[in-house]
């Protein structure tokens, strides 16, 4: 991995010791000095002068003063680090600790380096490529202050090619620090997976976003507060290290980590992890961690869903998974015949596949650029010859695919939204298109004339949080969203501007993905709180909750109704997929067990027309194909 870091910076922020006794003291040293030797090993190949540690810092204008310093002559990639006390301020603002912070709130936003504030000094910097990693607790508030690298107010502010933030914890959440560890547990993990390497990877060299999803992956599976991400632009793709694990840099084997064994010293979050000390008087000892994988085989009690199963194979894995893309698959949809598939990723591109042989498909043509950033969703139009697709570009675009092999953008891309557009659809007719957005709203189009597709009213309102998925039902009058607001609500598509009713109760996290069945009587709706809620819906204006499924581990990703109706499919990010029996009577019941074989979070998934195939996209960059049992 031969490149020129010399005019790059490392910025290695550590807070472990303060003055407030209601902030324990943490190995924020250790960590930065960690970290520090990681980034000079010839692993990563940083300059030892171009590596900035900044430890126990007492204020936080202390600490600005000197990150300026630092930054003031970058120009390549800037990389910072920071390990300590994560605090939410009653504005909901994400605050780093320093020596002196009080955590009292009144005071908190003046004695700690508010997150935005240090994000204001990066913005100023030169660095094209700007990498963040949060080892705190709440280190998901950060993103609220990702529109401060892109806002054009900033006088002295340089252009951003990419920006990619990794953070040890849910905005809710606390990260996990061992008592008396020498080390943080995101921070072991994190070097540990870069020393080792990750033998699933063939590349010489590891991406930083791959680094994440073996992050997550272990952190989840040994119980841990799992880490989060967000970014914009290529930054993610970031060459961290050499992988250890390929043949050219052979290493030992990875270091057990995981949950910790009967009898070893529990885990504590940072805030509680004083008082623990005193009232068990624990002595020093390093806890000694032992992996332990999530069980994918046959199901136990903790497996629910069994009345209902007809038989352990659900479905079956066709031939080797789709590749192509050099990202995460975030949609996939079968164009009406089901012999063409169409996938959006995070590369920025729309890949088209053909089925004709299931066993062997093929891709079609060359990936289909034109947006600048991930495209989120792709959708065929009823009849076959037209897709839309949605990306974070903001741009919803329509192309004409009577010839797939040579796609064709058959007007400009639609203007209205102003975010990242996360879900369009289609109405069952085609003649209206809507668009789901990080702007909080719905959009809708008329397309009857796909060259001249027009704004169809004023935007939708009703969504507190961003709209990350939209649906129509069969009958073309009632729309379905999910938010990052948590709410599932429905819409008359005739007058849009008051949703029917209020929101549908009981989700507790985003929900990711909504779909009506085939004939419009059920809703399922699938969430961050790892749960999928079905609705029957035939009188919109009372709908009544069937039942929930909650076999899941980690958030559902994406939801979808085989054409018959009698199934629902799951994709998560506890990398499996699931098929449940539905009907409009009772809740959803499981069929069979988990398919697992993708390795990283499922976040599309698809059936055929005829309701033969199932497809799914990942987090792995792959599509899988399977064949329904019967």
């Amino acid at each position: 991995m031969e490149r020129d870091l010399s005019s790059s910076r490392a910025i290695l922020i550590g807070n472990g010791v303060y003055a407030d006794l209601g902030l324990p003291n943490l190995p924020a040293a250790q960590c930065v000095s960690a970290i520090a030797d990681l980034l000079t090993s010839e692993l990563c190949g940083w300059p030892a002068e171009r590596v900035t540690c900044l430890v126990d810092m007492a204020s936080p204008d202390a600490l600005a003063r000197k990150v300026i310093k630092a930054v003031s002559d970058v120009q390549g990639t800037l990389l910072v680090y920071y390990v300590g006390h994560g605090l939410r301020t009653s504005e909901g603002q994400l605050a780093l600790t320093v020596g002196d912070t009080d955590p009292r709130w009144r005071a908190l936003p003046y004695t700690a380096m508010l997150y935005e504030s240090l994000a204001k000094i990066l913005r100023g910097c030169r660095a094209e490529t700007k990498l963040v990693l949060l080892d705190c607790c709440h280190a998901e508030l950060a993103t609220k202050s990702n529109h401060v690298f892109q806002s054009a107010d900033v006088e002295e502010a340089h252009p951003v090619e990419g920006l990619y933030v990794i953070g040890a914890s849910a905005s809710t959440k606390k990260a996990k620090t061992p008592v008396n560890g020498t080390l943080t547990y995101f921070t072991k993990a994190f070097l540990d997976i870069v020393s080792n390497g990750i033998r699933e990877v063939s590349a010489p060299h590891l991406r930083l976003d791959r680094i994440f999803l073996e992050l997550h992956a272990r952190l989840r599976d040994a119980g841990l507060p799992e880490p989060v991400e967000s970014g914009a632009r290529g930054a993610h793709g970031f060459l961290f290290a050499r992988n250890a694990a390929h043949p050219d840099h052979p290493r030992k084997p990875p270091e057990p980590f995981a949950q910790p064994v009967a009898g070893q010293l529990p885990l504590l979050d940072r805030r509680t992890l004083l008082s623990a000390v005193g009232a068990a008087g624990l002595t020093a000892a390093n806890t000694v961690l032992t992996l332990t994988r999530r069980r994918t085989g046959p199901a136990t009690t903790s497996d629910r869903g069994a009345p209902g199963r007809t038989s352990n194979a659900a479905a079956a894995s066709l031939g080797q998974p789709l590749l192509g893309h050099t990202d995460r698959i975030y949609s996939v949809a079968f164009r009406p015949g089901g012999h063409v598939l169409a996938s959006g990723s995070r590369d920025q591109t729309v890949r088209f596949w053909d089925l004709t042989d299931p066993l062997h498909p093929t891709p079609i043509g060359l990936p289909l650029d034109g947006h600048t950033d991930t495209v989120y969703s792709v959708v065929f139009h009823p009849g076959g010859n037209l897709l839309a697709d949605a990306s974070a570009d903001q741009k919803v675009r329509l192309l004409n695919v009577t010839a797939p092999a040579k796609p064709a953008v058959a007007s400009r891309p639609t203007t209205g939204h102003t975010d990242a557009v996360f879900s369009v659809a289609f109405s069952p007719s085609g003649d209206l298109l809507a668009g789901g957005s990080g702007d909080r709203t719905i959009r809708l189009w008329n397309v009857t004339d796909s060259a001249h597709p027009t704004l169809v009213g004023t935007p939708v309102y009703g969504h507190t949080d961003a709209v990350l998925s939209v649906a129509f039902s069969h009958e073309e009058s009632v729309m379905g969203s999910g938010g990052s607001d948590h709410a599932v609500r429905l819409w008359n598509v005739a007058d849009p501007l008051a949703p029917i009713g209020p929101a549908l109760p009981g989700h507790t996290d985003r929900v990711y993905s909504v779909t009506f069945s085939p004939n419009g009587h059920l809703l399922a709706s699938g969430s961050g709180d790892r749960t999928i809620r079905l609705w029957k819906v035939t009188d919109p204006a009372r709908p009544v909750l069937l039942g929930n499924a909650t076999e899941h581990n980690d958030a559902v990703n994406t939801v979808a109704f085989s054409p018959s109706g009698q199934v629902l499919v799951s994709g998560s990010s506890d990398n499996t997929i699931r098929l449940w029996r539905v009907s409009e009577s009772t809740g959803p019941v499981a069929i069979g067990y988990p398919l697992t074989g993708h390795h990283g979070a499922v976040y599309s998934v698809a059936f055929s027309p005829d309701g033969n195939l199932l497809a799914s996209g990942s987090a792995d960059q792959t599509i899988r194909l399977w064949k329904l049992a019967r």
